[in-house]
């Protein structure tokens, strides 16, 4: 009877630590006072998101990046191979789980979602069956607790979400690294990537009902194909991710249309990008798209980026506020300019050198083998063979300004450097 009343107490301490202490860390290290051992709070991108006091002092299986903890990979592919994250994913409660180590897990729910987990790694002392009832209660006041402080106040259920979310908020420096955390989710990495972000802004408490959110957001992903996606700052944000160029064809972008016009919506592009480094840039990119065209009332479903390039410009020069993301100016550089330059260290070519000179003579063929000091037929050989590494045919004026405003910027970049070199 005493044993009883005793777990009683202890059940009443936690969930009255929800006005006690009324913070995650104070939780924590009232629910380890009573299992005796170190418990580690997890979002499922294997982030940690809280320590008890005596996890604190544990870092043998946690590795530190960008200011943000994580599990070590190896123990990554254990807890997927021995299936203990399906096992959190399935259970409503507490379980045990031996492997190297005798640990507990619990996942912490939001409106039937799993949105993180618990998890006691035994150390200070053995667990007993009394332990599992405490973590069922500690997960319950985590998940009042993460709502009041609306951690998760627009999870839309996706265990991906913290992947992209990670790279959206935190300046990554390490392609590897990434790659790596990356693949634990069903996205395959090819060569080029997209940035698609929707406005779709909803008031507090439908966040509490976010349903219909999830349900739009994996029909998207049906439509996009290999991509992951997040909830963050009021928009649905996409990566996508393609072997081809041309991420989004006109097969796609014709069935994307179809759906956003159905459900009253509109997304902005970025441009085709290969270094998830310069993530962050082309994540304003999808947004100022979609910000320029509505300033310069373009009433576009769709609004790829590389059409505002010189607005973006013009906005960015006569921007007043601290608070304007200044995008990189090399992300501005067309995909086909860093396409060409690619091919021609592959390849040894000039396929670039005679893009430039072509442009820069005003697209006269004659002075462009002129100055290259080529005959005119190895010129057209060139241009034929340029259109065909990018699968497009430059005839049309607007392409051209692209590339010429490209071209800009390069030369800008140079001048810059060489200035900055004195």
């Amino acid at each position: 009877m005493q044993k009883k009343n005793d777990l009683y107490k202890k059940k009443y301490e936690l969930y009255n630590s929800l006005f006690t202490e009324n913070s995650i860390d104070g939780i924590l290290n009232i629910g380890e006072n009573f299992l005796g051992n170190p418990i580690f709070i997890l979002d499922t991108s294997y982030r940690i998101i809280a320590r008890s006091n005596l996890a604190k002092l544990d870092n043998s299986s946690i590795e530190t990046h960008n200011g943000e903890s994580y599990l070590l990979l190896d123990i990554v592919q254990l807890m997927q191979k021995n299936k203990c994250i399906d096992n959190i994913y399935n259970s409503d409660n507490a379980f045990f789980h031996n492997s190297d180590e005798i640990l507990i897990f619990c996942s912490i729910r939001i409106n039937n979602i799993t949105v993180g987990y618990i998890s006691v790694l035994q150390s200070k002392r053995k667990f007993n069956a009394e332990d599992l009832e405490l973590t069922n209660v500690l997960s319950k006041v985590l998940s009042i607790q993460l709502q009041k402080e609306n951690l998760f106040i627009s999870n839309s259920g996706l265990d991906e979400e913290y992947y992209l979310t990670d790279l959206l908020i935190n300046r990554i420096d390490n392609v590897e690294y990434i790659t790596e955390r990356l693949q634990y989710i069903n996205f395959n990495l090819y060569e080029n990537f997209i940035i698609l972000s929707i406005p779709f802004k909803q008031k507090y408490k439908d966040y509490r009902h976010n349903f219909g959110l999830k349900e739009l957001i994996k029909k998207i992903k049906t439509i996009l194909g290999n991509c992951i996606s997040t909830y963050y700052k009021d928009r649905i944000i996409f990566l996508i991710s393609n072997e081809h160029k041309d991420v989004i064809n006109d097969s796609l972008k014709q069935t994307l249309l179809e759906f956003l016009k159905l459900n009253n919506l509109r997304c902005g592009i970025s441009m085709v990008f290969e270094n998830l480094l310069d993530i962050q840039d082309f994540f304003y990119q999808s947004i100022y798209a979609l910000e320029l065209s509505s300033c310069m009332k373009i009433d576009n479903t769709i609004n790829y980026f590389e059409d505002y390039i010189e607005y973006y410009l013009f906005n960015m020069s006569m921007g007043t506020t601290n608070d304007f993301y200044k995008i990189n100016l090399l992300t501005l550089v067309h995909p086909w300019i860093k396409k060409l330059i690619k091919f021609d260290d592959q390849n040894k070519t000039d396929l670039f050198k005679t893009l430039k000179t072509y442009i820069e003579n005003n697209r006269n063929a004659n002075d462009t083998s002129i100055q290259l000091n080529i005959h005119r037929s190895t010129f057209f050989y060139r241009f034929n063979k340029i259109q065909s590494v990018l699968n497009t045919s430059l005839g049309n004026n607007y392409d051209i300004f692209k590339l010429e405003l490209s071209l800009k910027i390069l030369n800008y970049n140079t001048l810059t450097k060489i200035h900055n070199s004195l």
